[in-house]
């Protein structure tokens, strides 16, 4: 059975619960596969992202990790070969520019549909949802990505990572112009999604704006 995790895209220490909780769902003696392809690697080297991702899992006994810098010619094959795949944040526009550049985005599609797992941090999160247009107060656009379709995961849903109360004007004219409804996620929580439920996670909540701007707070164990 498939299960995605979406996390608003905070450090390790802010992250733990979330982490820890996906990492109890690798079992099978398979390795995670880490896609740090956010990043560019002029700003921080993958050698340093590589570091960091085998940080954040050793505590829960994650050690057997394999990162992929390129994700061109790879295979549904390939990927079934993972417990589960983790994709790192940085810019969503560069993300994305990848995932469709190598047609990944058919093959990331097939292994949620085959039961696989996957974990989404900050753009690695944004990606998953309708409309990746919710990262333009952060992220340039060096790519020249056309499209601002995500994977829509999350049904009509489109994610707002590194959330703060004084992005909610952004939020709302991002409604307004796309007429999406937004999960917001502060640095300290996330999501999990599995057979259509939406659970929160973390220590804060999530927001959710409907159409109408109105704004729900989800507490941490509670469902979407």
């Amino acid at each position: 059975m498939s299960s995605l995790y979406l996390s608003g895209g905070g450090d390790k220490e802010q992250t733990r619960g979330i982490d820890k909780v996906f990492a109890s769902e690798l079992v099978g003696g398979k390795p995670l596969l880490y896609l740090p392809v956010a990043m560019n690697p002029g700003d921080i080297s993958y050698e340093e992202c590589y570091k960091w991702v085998h940080g954040v899992f050793l505590p829960f006994g994650i050690t057997d990790i394999t990162m992929w810098v390129d994700l061109k010619g790879k295979t549904l094959k390939d990927l079934m070969g993972f417990s589960a795949v983790y994709i790192g944040g940085g810019n969503t526009f560069s993300l994305m520019y990848h995932i469709l550049q190598s047609g990944f985005h058919t093959l990331l599609t097939n292994f949620i549909e085959e039961g696989g797992i996957v974990y989404g941090g900050s753009a690695g999160a944004i990606v998953m949802g309708s409309n990746i247009s919710t990262c333009v107060h952060m992220d340039d656009n060096d790519v020249m990505l056309k499209t601002r379709k995500g994977f829509s995961f999350l049904n009509d849903y489109s994610i707002w990572c590194h959330y703060v109360a004084e992005n909610d004007p952004l939020i709302d004219q991002f409604i307004n112009s796309n007429r999406m409804p937004v999960i917001a996620l502060s640095e300290e929580s996330g999501l999990h999604i599995k057979s259509g439920r939406i659970e929160v996670l973390g220590t804060q909540p999530a927001f959710v704006f409907d159409l109408s701007l109105k704004k729900r707070s989800i507490e941490p164990g509670c469902t979407i």
